[in-house]
């Protein structure tokens, strides 16, 4: 094959695992089972979905919705078995089911069914995923619901988390104005640079503070084989600790349809190609399967990623299998660099990545169009605000469900009209300030 083909996949691939690589390791970490955990989800996955995926240009791997729910699955799971290999086990359990109920929605043909989710229930969830990924930060700096301080106190977390979150788009802003080759200006992630510059200042000035904690790995790969054998669910593959995780695995398998779906519908505009959405539900439960088993944590297809990977002029399947293979490269070279990045610097990435989930176009135009003396808009508010409260203080499957009966009993009796599906797109500006 022709190596100047396979440039622009091997360019595609490099630029997008700089972000993914970080996201990743921050998204384990707030997954509360470690960095190296998010790390192997950010390989694993995109390899497995790359190739046997429905949608031909993507870039999977955890996201922070599907994170926002690990993080309650392993909170859980300490909390309710004392013995840290059956805490491990169930959690294994969770994201194995996960993959099976996801690859069952596959070979029922339930791919057809994201069309009916209106789209101010999805924006209303997405908006409550942002608030609870933001709630689960402010938890750990301000020590709060029995937490332990983080060493350096609060001020010094938040001021670094702060710091973190505001770099991210200076640097951003810097490289875009900056005379540099798209090539070259494509491949300085705002993530990445802002983790390195904070981690070398902290690094360089003996700033004492709490440090990532990478979680399950081990030095060999004779020591992981052990590792995964121990916290294979092999104890717990019982009736009752399967109906315990099944909840669970039905909030991840909602979020990883919801999210892979929407992506792919996404990607389709872009490529004006259609993806097979069974098949990429197929693709996404097997991949989350195994990463489960792998002791990394779940994900699915990733917005951002994605549009960055086709903008950076991915053309085959290659792009993504590259991607999740340089991810994979780096946490052998750099898994050691990682237990020097303060805890705060990935905070403050997942405040940026909340940002990025968050809906901010609808509010936007709701104010400077002055939507609000509307009243079918001020009914499209109500039922975003509504899925987001829910989402928060109740369940994001009972979010979800509830908000879509309710339009449609509106939409029946009284004519209720969904926003307009623009707001669901990725617009130039996020684009340009990926996170990764």
């Amino acid at each position: 094959m022709n190596f100047r083909r396979l440039l622009p996949d091997i360019t595609s691939g490099l630029t997008v695992s700089f972000a993914a690589l970080s996201l990743g390791a921050a998204f384990g970490v707030m997954s509360g089972r470690g960095a190296f955990a998010g790390m192997i989800g950010a390989a694993v996955i995109p390899i497995i979905t790359s190739i046997f995926g429905g949608t031909r240009l993507q870039a999977s791997g955890p996201t922070a919705p599907m994170t926002a729910v690990s993080a309650l699955v392993v909170a859980f799971a300490y909390d309710n078995f004392p013995v840290k290999e059956m805490a491990e086990q169930f959690i294994t359990l969770v994201f194995i089911l996960t993959g099976l109920v996801l690859i069952v929605a596959a070979l029922a043909r339930l791919g057809k069914l994201i069309s009916l989710v209106p789209n101010v229930i999805v924006l209303g969830f997405m908006n409550g995923i942002a608030v609870l990924i933001w709630y689960d930060q402010l938890v750990k700096i301000f020590a709060l619901k029995g937490k332990e301080l983080m060493q350096g106190g609060i001020w010094l977390n938040l001021g670094i988390a702060l710091s973190t979150f505001l770099m991210i788009y200076l640097i951003v802003l810097t490289v875009k104005r900056a005379a540099l080759r798209p090539q070259i200006r494509s491949l300085l992630s705002g993530v990445l640079l802002s983790i390195i510059i904070m981690t070398a200042f902290t690094t360089l000035f003996n700033i004492q503070v709490e440090h990532v904690q990478l979680g399950s790995t081990t030095g060999s790969l004779s020591d992981f084989g052990h590792l995964l054998a121990s916290y294979f669910p092999n104890d717990i593959l019982k009736v009752e600790y399967i109906i315990m995780a099944l909840p669970f695995a039905l909030q991840l398998t909602l979020l990883a349809y919801l999210d892979s779906l929407l992506t792919a519908l996404v990607v389709d505009k872009m490529t004006r190609e259609k993806s097979n959405l069974n098949k990429e539900l197929f693709a996404q439960g097997l991949s989350n399967a195994v990463s489960g088993m792998l002791q990394g944590i779940p994900g699915a297809q990733a917005t951002i990623r994605s549009v960055l990977l086709i903008k950076e002029g991915a053309q085959t399947r290659l792009a993504g299998v590259l991607m999740g293979i340089f991810v994979l490269v780096s946490i052998l070279v750099l898994k050691d660099l990682l237990t020097l990045v303060p805890a705060a610097v990935f905070i403050g990435v997942l405040f940026k990545a909340g940002l990025d989930v968050s809906d901010k176009d609808f509010p936007r135009t709701f104010m400077l169009k002055r939507w609000f003396r509307q009243p079918m808009r001020n009914i499209q508010f109500a039922f975003i605000a509504f899925t987001t409260v829910v989402t928060v203080l109740v369940d994001l499957n009972i979010a979800v469900l509830s908000g879509t009966v309710l339009f449609y009993i509106g939409k029946y009796f009284w004519g209720i009209v969904d926003v307009e599906p623009d707001f669901q797109e990725v617009s130039e500006k996020e684009r340009k300030l990926v996170t990764g």
